[in-house]
């Protein structure tokens, strides 16, 4: 069974939501590398477009806990523009899909 994860944050700025989403297409191609993976959304908030969700898709619960708790996550979140970024998750959950 897949599960998606869905996550919510806030930025202060334009410009941290801009680095934000601008990091989608390097993250996807990360995330690609990863068993399990299946695909991945990352849109604004038309509203308060200082909120962005994101959305991944992976072939089981293990095959996403492995690349948060990874060292490979952690380098392809900074290589994507994502070092220094101060991105609030106000909310975070994981579903099956």
């Amino acid at each position: 069974m897949s599960v998606l994860s869905t996550a919510l944050y806030t930025v202060s700025t334009e410009e941290e939501a801009e680095r934000f989403v601008a990091m989608a297409a390097p993250m996807s191609a990360a995330y690609a590398e990863q068993p399990g993976f299946e695909k991945l959304v990352v849109a604004r908030d038309v509203v308060n477009p200082l909120m962005i969700v994101t959305m991944s898709w992976w072939e089981s619960q293990e095959a996403a806990d492995a690349w948060t708790k990874s060292q490979g996550y952690r380098e392809a979140k900074n290589e994507s523009g994502g070092q220094g970024l101060k991105a609030k998750m106000e909310f975070g959950r994981w579903v099956p899909a």
